[in-house]
């Protein structure tokens, strides 16, 4: 051997091994597939999916598993540690990680789960092979009494409350003031994500202003309890009696197999008229006084004139931060960040502002439609990469989407000639 071929054997040795040892590959592991519960599931239950990835001998490294999207089904990943497990198949010990996925069928009917695909890493963590998983299949059923056309809440403990502020049974409100609504929603195994979103809707002469959910999910040794604030302000525009709808809150009982309802009741408001009657001029004659009284409404009226702006700041403040544009604005925004979890809270935020007919049509644009379900895979971690390139591509498709909805609109309330020419002319 030269001394060349001694220096190059050496420095491999240093690098990690010979060449020989480091083609060695790695026995291909052996996948185990499971579903719990494997049958009687109702749409909207979420479902464990357990993907075991087992070793022959030893594991070198923990491996990556995920599980590619299922049409009709949302398959999420909880932020939950993988289990060691141990096993011996075939007269042979095996050993690797137990990796838990939670399904959430969306319809009914035969929902068909891919395989999951598991990249196999080296000692070094590095990629050294891949491998597939067990294609199953689950069927679901819709329960009489569930309108599976939205998310169905599927639990067994649902908390609900409301908040108003101020109370309306005790404050006097006047034309132009506010009521805020506050709507706290929890379940036990289902993120917040599985509940249906409120239309909030309020009589003529009332504007209302959603602002953008507040989600806090929690999970505790793999189970997830979804908590969910939504907010309100509903802004009354002259004085009158109005009445602000009732919510309800549709959910199948898991413990007695039954459609249940809660509902949160509305509250009838009177407002008052904005500005109180002004009070009789003054008549003293001593003009000392007078031109005291009149240093003195100066004041006041600079006071008063200074909280006017300041409200009337704050109210179209309030506005324009719960309108279409700004929500549209601030998805635009995320979406560029090329950061999913904003993005999508935005999305919603969006989607509130957006009438029930064209919500539903955004999932059919040829072009905002697969950017949704891209967006929500990689939020749930089902393969998906999202980056600031589809990022910048889904902020372009909002907004060519709104141009063609404002354009249609404007196209819609042009009127006619007031005197449009007769056919002989």
């Amino acid at each position: 051997m030269s001394a060349l071929a001694i220096l190059a054997f050496l420095i491999m040795s240093v690098l990690g091994g010979s060449p020989a040892r480091a083609q060695i590959p790695i026995d291909a592991p052996f996948v185990r597939t499971t579903l719990d519960p494997a049958s009687g599931v109702v749409v909207g239950q979420p479902v464990k999916l357990h993907v075991e990835v087992l070793f022959p001998g030893e594991m070198p490294h923990p491996p990556l598993v995920r599980v590619p999207e299922a049409a009709g089904a949302q398959i999420l990943r909880f932020e939950t540690q993988a289990v060691t497990i141990r096993d011996r198949i075939a007269d042979r010990d095996y050993v690797g990680q137990s990796f838990e996925f939670v399904l959430f069928p969306r319809r009914g009917g035969e929902i068909a789960i891919p395989p999951a695909n598991i990249t196999v890493l080296d000692r070094a963590g590095d990629p050294a092979g891949s491998a597939k998983g067990e294609a199953t299949r689950i069927s679901v059923t819709v329960p009489p009494g569930i309108d599976a056309a939205g998310p169905v809440l599927v639990t067994d403990v649902v908390e609900i409350t409301q908040d108003w502020s101020p109370d309306p049974a005790a404050a006097t409100i006047r034309a132009g003031g506010a009521l805020v609504r506050t709507i706290h929603r929890k379940a036990s195994g289902v993120p917040a994500l599985g509940m249906a979103e409120f239309r909030f809707a309020a009589p003529e002469g009332v504007r209302v202003y959603p602002d953008t959910p507040t989600v806090d999910d929690r999970t505790n040794r793999g189970e997830v309890e979804g908590l969910r604030t939504d907010q309100v302000t509903y802004v009354f525009e002259t004085a009158g009696t109005y009445t602000l709808p009732a919510l309800s809150q549709p959910w199948w009982s898991l413990a007695d197999r039954q459609a249940r309802t809660q509902t949160l009741p509305g509250v009838t408001v009177t407002v008052a008229i904005g500005t109180a009657q002004p009070g009789t001029r003054p008549a003293w004659a001593s003009i000392w006084l007078i031109a005291t009284l009149a240093v003195s409404a100066g004041l006041i009226a600079c006071i008063s004139m200074r909280r006017m702006l300041g409200e009337a700041w704050r109210a179209w403040k309030t506005q324009h931060q719960s309108s279409e544009a700004f929500a549209r604005k601030q998805l635009r925004k995320a979406a560029k960040t090329g950061q999913a979890a904003p993005t999508y809270r935005a999305f919603s935020t969006w989607l509130l502002h957006q009438p029930t007919k064209e919500a539903e049509q955004l999932r059919d644009d040829a072009r905002i439609g697969p950017m949704i379900g891209t967006l929500e895979n990689s939020l749930f971690g089902t393969g998906e990469d999202w980056n600031r390139g589809r990022g910048a591509v889904f902020a372009e498709a909002v907004r060519t989407w709104s141009a063609r909805r404002d354009n249609a609109s404007n196209r819609s309330n042009v009127l006619p000639p007031l005197n449009p020419l007769s056919s002989s002319a």
